[in-house]
């Protein structure tokens, strides 16, 4: 029983009826493929046959379509057994018809023999029809051959007055091109279509063949997987039917992926028919997303007719499944081939469209994309293509893309080939950008495999720093390499400049080994010397060698800070991007007490980073700002930029929070701040960087100490020791844990220990020389000394920072000197005591976007290099006051006033006060 077919039987019936009554009919049966045309013609032919009618019957297949006159064979052969009965026509036919060899070359009749053919049909079947009904049923039109459609075509223009039923079945999408067809469909007297189930009839299919009680989702999903095609509906029920899929369990989802197998099924059968379908989904597939129309016909070998005549079978022959739009329903078809394929053909076709897109002008990411999945790779040309399509895909920010790129072509590239370790090279190169931690051993592996060690050294020169520091075996490759260069000769120009890389590399993976920590001053001043110019090479290494000297410490100052001075003169502020400068020379201008060295060339860097978008680089940037604002003793400003700074980093893919964390536990330091603290400890990971170490060790003895714990805060101070002084670090500008362990040494009773430690910590300033860390160490001597001694380094310590350093220690100086002079009930102790908190206080809640807390600085005294003491003095001697008016008003001492306008003179090359406002350029707004 057929369901929901009872208006298409009726027309069958119909066009049977009229027949018999000596009308000719041609009955047209359409659908789509499994809608049930074939079971429509097959009841037309069942009917016929019932009421008496001869029914001749044949099939149209793929395989017999250059077969000439094969349907119409099928058609008339079966007369053959009738021979005697049908004596007179048979005997008048031509060979063709009763399976004979016909005349004509290659086997083809003649034209003259044809028009015989054409006309012996038209006599055979008027003949038989006079006797009874003849039924002719042909099966798909489409794949019917030539010359029977052309039969076909002759006789159904002659029906007119016979018993004569022709009934043809034509699927959607298939030879609608065909002009033959088109004139065969065109005499149709009756039309039928196989329609798809509605969801009533699938469920009520369902229950004949899986048992009654179908749950609603039972049948929705077998509609929804088979669109209600009939023949596909059937398919799906038997196999789940030996599944036991049905009742009484009905497993929904299992049946949902057996219907996904059969749609599968069905499209490579679909494909195994359909040559130009086959060819157009396979280009399509291989091609994926640059499959453009020229592309794919160019690759399948196809014209543009066939292609939209494969997409017209697709579309008909494999419909969208439910919910399914026609991309996703080809994208899906694609799938199904790819997996299909086998590695061979899959890997030729992917060749192929390599090929196809180079010669097209595609980019090289697009001419690549297809060798990702060829099986071996063995041509130069391919592996160059990969190569070109990983530099293509770093250029526009997709270095994962270019990993993947570069991977391939390692695959099959021989071990010992210098095209592998140039591959390999790339490949670090690329990882670097992901922050891989891979990327350190194939710049090691592609070192190894250079044939040349000019070639060596260039890709180990060129390695990123933090990699040589961070890889032990990369920093045992860069010593290696940097010894095996040697010193080149001083006309070697570029082995000079690899030396220089290499040096840099090396001495930066050594920032902890006390032999390179001594040995960088003396370099630096061996650099100085030989100056050749500001190469990019000699500027690296003077960074890392500046840096170096700072931590060491056991230089002057003022060397080390007129050297960090022209490397930032001489380094380009975009550098700030990917370079050493701006990592390394803030600390240095911190410790050296010349923070405004920096202050343009960070706004430069900032402009740049900004443009770039580089949140990793703003934060950075931000910290470094903060810094300066630190040694300057504008604490508040910098608390805020280190916020700033943590949130940028924080912000970022990796988050960054070295250097943040750097600033704010100085300033956590400064403030004795441990909410603070405790931010910059959390989380608690264990620092690698020993700058961070230090400070992690600081931070934690502050905050045991603020629990009232001071032997562990003392242990942690002293572990902190160990461990900067075993790596060379003596700098006292960043021994906070000295003055610590000093002060916690003393309010436990060991005055001794807290004397030793704090004459050791003076010893080192006084070494150093920079005014900020000499007035600390003094601080601290005057604290852990009693009596007038311990007064009188107090005095000196304010003396020293009065005038130059960080305005920060000189409100610590003013405090602690304030306090122990009330202790002794001197006078003077209140007013110094009101002036060091006020001063802190202006201190920690000046601006983050002020050049000082009250006022903003003249342009003229920024270029000069004036510091902000020494820009609010000069400020008021070019207004007339005089140096004791001066130093009541700022409520300083009158020898730090004489000092500041003396600095002032010297920067601004005056003489005396006269010239002081022009210089400012105070006289304009008079």
């Amino acid at each position: 029983m057929l369901l929901e077919r009872e208006k298409e039987l009726a027309v069958l019936d119909e066009a049977v009826a009229h027949a018999r009554s000596g009308t000719g009919v041609l009955v047209l049966v359409e659908g789509g493929a499994g809608a049930g045309t074939t079971a429509l013609l097959n009841r037309l032919a069942d009917r016929a046959t019932a009421a008496g009618a001869l029914v001749l019957r044949s099939t149209g297949t793929p395989g017999e379509r250059a077969v000439s006159f094969g349907v119409l064979r099928q058609l008339v052969l079966p007369l053959v057994a009738e021979r005697d009965l049908l004596a007179p026509p048979l005997a008048a036919a031509p060979p063709i018809a009763v399976g004979t060899d016909h005349p004509g070359p290659d086997g083809e009749c003649g034209a003259a023999g044809r028009a015989d053919m054409l006309h012996w049909l038209h006599i055979l079947f008027a003949g038989l029809s006079a006797e009874r009904t003849v039924v002719l049923a042909v099966d798909d039109l489409a794949w019917v051959d030539d010359a029977s459609l052309e039969a076909l075509a002759h006789l159904a223009a002659r029906l007119d007055g016979l018993r004569l039923l022709l009934a043809v079945v034509r699927k959607d999408g298939r030879g609608a091109r065909s002009p033959l067809v088109g004139a065969i469909t065109a005499a149709a007297t009756h039309r039928v279509r196989a329609r798809a189930l509605s969801r009533r009839a699938t469920a009520e299919l369902v229950a004949r063949h899986l048992g009654p009680g179908c749950p609603d989702g039972f049948g929705r999903t077998c509609h929804d997987v088979t669109g209600g095609r009939p023949k596909d509906l059937r398919a799906l029920c038997d196999r789940a039917r030996l599944r036991r899929l049905g009742a009484p369990h009905w497993h929904t989802q299992r049946l949902r992926a057996l219907g996904e197998s059969l749609r599968r099924e069905r499209l490579l059968a679909l494909l195994r028919r359909e040559p130009v379908l086959d060819a157009f989904l396979k280009a399509t597939a291989v091609l994926a997303d640059r499959a453009t129309d020229d592309l794919v016909a160019r690759l399948a070998g196809l014209s543009r007719p066939q292609c939209d005549q494969a997409r017209e079978i697709l579309t008909q022959a494999w419909p969208p499944a439910e919910g399914q739009g026609e991309a996703a329903r080809t994208r899906a078809a694609c799938a199904v081939v790819l997996q299909a394929m086998g590695d061979e053909e899959s890997s030729a076709r992917h060749r192929e469209a390599s090929a196809v897109l180079d010669a097209c002008g595609a980019g090289p990411e697009e001419v690549a994309m297809p060798l990702l999945h060829v099986d071996r790779l063995g041509d130069p040309w391919e592996i160059h293509q990969l190569r070109a399509a990983a530099a293509a895909a770093r250029r526009r920010g997709a270095p994962e893309t270019a990993v993947r790129y570069l991977s391939r072509a390692l695959v099959d590239v021989p071990a010992a080939s210098h095209v592998r370790a140039e591959l390999l090279y790339e490949l670090g190169v690329t990882e670097l950008d992901l922050k891989s931690p891979v990327a350190g051993s194939h710049f090691v592996q592609a070192a190894r495999l250079m044939p040349r060690l000019r070639r060596r050294a260039e890709v180990v020169s060129s390695t990123p720093m933090d990699i040589a520091r961070s890889d032990p075996e990369v920093a045992a490759l860069v010593r290696e390499t940097a010894a095996g260069l040697g010193t080149p000769r001083e006309a070697d120009r570029q082995g000079r400049y690899l030396a220089m890389r290499l040096e840099a590399r090396a001495r930066y993976a050594g920032l902890e080994d006390p032999v390179l920590v001594t040995s960088a001053a003396h370099r630096l001043h061996e650099l100085a010397e030989q100056h050749h110019g500001a190469s990019a090479a000699e500027r690296e290494l003077r960074t890392v060698l500046v840096f170096t000297a700072a931590m060491g410490g056991r230089t002057d100052h003022n060397a080390v800070s007129r050297t960090a001075r022209q490397v930032l003169e001489e380094e380009p502020a975009h550098s700030a991007l990917s370079g050493l400068a701006l990592e390394l020379l803030p600390p240095v201008l911190y410790c050296t007490d010349s923070p405004h060295i920096a202050a343009s060339w960070l706004d430069a860097a900032h402009l740049h980073a900004a443009q770039e978008g580089s949140s990793a680089t703003l934060s950075r940037i931000e910290a470094a700002r903060g810094l300066i604002r630190l040694a300057r003793g504008e604490v508040g400003a910098a608390r805020e930029r280190g916020g700033r700074a943590l949130a940028l980093g924080e912000a970022t893919a990796n988050g960054d929070r070295l250097y943040p964390a750097l600033l704010l536990g100085l300033v956590a330091l400064e403030l004795d701040d441990g909410e603070l603290a405790g931010r910059v400890l959390d989380p608690a990971e264990p620092p690698t960087d020993l700058r961070l170490f230090a400070l992690h060790g600081a931070l934690n003895g502050m905050l045991a100490e603020a629990r009232g714990d001071l032997p562990v805060a003392l242990a942690h101070y002293l572990d902190c020791g160990r461990v900067l002084e075993r790596a060379g670090w003596v700098n006292p500008a960043f021994a906070h844990w000295q003055v610590r362990a000093a002060l916690v040494q003393h309010r436990m009773g060991r005055t001794a220990q807290a004397l030793a430690v704090a004459r050791t910590h003076h010893r080192h300033a006084l070494g150093w020389g920079a005014p900020t860390a000499l007035s600390r160490a003094l601080r601290l001597l005057g604290v852990v000394t009693d009596g007038a001694p311990g007064v009188e380094l107090l005095r000196q310590a304010v003396d020293t920072v009065e005038t130059e350093g960080s305005r920060l220690e000189l409100a610590h100086a003013l405090t602690e000197l304030g306090r122990r002079l009330q202790q002794e009930s001197i006078p003077e102790g209140d007013r110094l005591l009101r002036r060091g908190r006020r001063l802190a206080a202006e201190l920690m809640n000046a601006p983050a976007d002020t050049g000082h807390c009250t006022t903003t600085r003249p342009a003229r005294a920024l270029a000069a290099g004036l510091t902000p003491a020494e820009t609010r003095v000069a400020e008021r001697a070019a207004r007339g006051l005089s140096n004791r008016e001066i130093a009541e008003e700022l409520e300083t001492s009158l020898r730090a006033v004489e000092r500041h306008l003396t600095s002032s003179y010297r920067k601004f090359s005056v003489t005396g006060r006269e010239q002081l406002a022009e210089a400012l350029g105070m006289d304009e707004t008079r």
